[in-house]
């Protein structure tokens, strides 16, 4: 299975804050949707990093007099790892276990189209899983008709 296909059942949208909006403003963002990541975008636009619960955690508890009005530049994660629509799962599964991160962005052509979770690549192994083992208890049964 591919990013794509994951995609393709999920959908394209992705949530968003500019690196100028401070910690409040993303929380809000994040507990009014129920997620756990906001893709940053510089005034150009273009991704300059990723706000997740993890950064905002860490904000609180080295600033807790400050904390709602710290920028998000200054404590979003810089070093991104991208993924693109034809990466295998499997690969996703690795870069997520070996970096300890839960999202990674889908870009296509240097645009950003999807996102994917950790959660997400569960919910997708999951489906598969079933499938198969129906097909195969069908099989066993006799009640599989070719």
């Amino acid at each position: 299975m591919k990013v794509k296909d994951i995609l393709k059942n999920k959908g394209p949208k992705v949530f968003t804050i500019g690196e100028d909006k401070n910690i409040n403003e993303a929380l809000q963002i994040l507990v009014t949707n129920n997620i756990g990541v906001l893709i940053v975008l510089n005034g150009a636009e273009n991704i300059s990093g990723i706000f997740s619960e993890r950064d905002g955690i860490k904000a609180a508890y080295k600033n807790p007099q400050t904390f709602g009005e710290i920028i998000i530049r200054d404590v979003m994660s810089k070093n991104i790892i991208f993924v693109e629509p034809e990466d295998e799962i499997e690969y996703l599964e690795s870069i997520m276990t070996s970096n300890r991160i839960r999202h990674l962005p889908v870009v296509d052509n240097k645009a950003l189209v999807g996102l994917i979770s950790i959660g997400d690549i569960v919910k997708s192994m999951r489906t598969t899983k079933e499938s198969e083992n129906k097909y195969l208890m069908d099989y066993i049964s006799g009640s599989l008709v070719i």
